[in-house]
């Protein structure tokens, strides 16, 4: 029994489909294709979206049209804007650092977290951006471990003076 399922490509740019295993995807069917050939043999033809990402990378038209038989099924033309209802929606839900903006009361609940993510995306394919060291965690990973090491030898030296100052108290 075999299961398809979408799954990351390892450029992290893409989301494949690939044939599974197990109910959950977690386990390929074929190792090396993602399950292709599995469904190449039982199927006669290529699994759809194996090699080209089920996401469109293109960018949606938030703008409205000047149709009003277009905006939303006429359920967004009464409103003063010109954004599409499924923009505004998205970007209500979405987490905001707008303190940069000159706006009344702007948002800022998301600023640490977006401050803290070290990703991103150049041509599609999603990259780890260098982390500098700190210097001053460097010099205080240095000075822990000398301490640590000098601690180590002291208590070896405490002990093996301890060893010879034995004194046999039974003569």
């Amino acid at each position: 029994q075999y299961f398809i399922g979408p799954y990351c490509a390892d450029s992290g740019a893409e989301i494949l489909l690939g044939v599974f295993n197990d109910e959950f995807c977690t386990n390929f069917a074929s190792e090396g294709d993602a399950g292709r050939s599995v469904y190449y043999d039982y199927m006669g033809e290529a699994l759809p979206y194996s090699s080209e990402s089920l996401v469109d990378m293109n960018c949606i038209p938030c703008k409205e049209p000047g149709d009003a038989d277009m905006q939303n099924n006429q359920n967004d033309q009464q409103d003063e804007d010109e954004v599409v209802e499924f923009c505004e929606l998205a970007y209500e839900q979405a987490g905001k650092c707008e303190n940069r903006l000159s706006i009344n009361n702007p948002n800022s609940n998301a600023c640490t977290y977006m401050s803290g993510i070290s990703i991103f995306r150049r041509d599609g394919e999603v990259i780890m951006r260098d982390l500098s060291s700190s210097s001053a965690a460097s010099v205080f990973i240095g000075i822990f471990s000398a301490t640590f090491v000098a601690a180590g030898a002291y208590v070896y030296y405490l002990k093996t003076k301890l060893d010879r100052a034995k004194i046999n108290l039974a003569e």
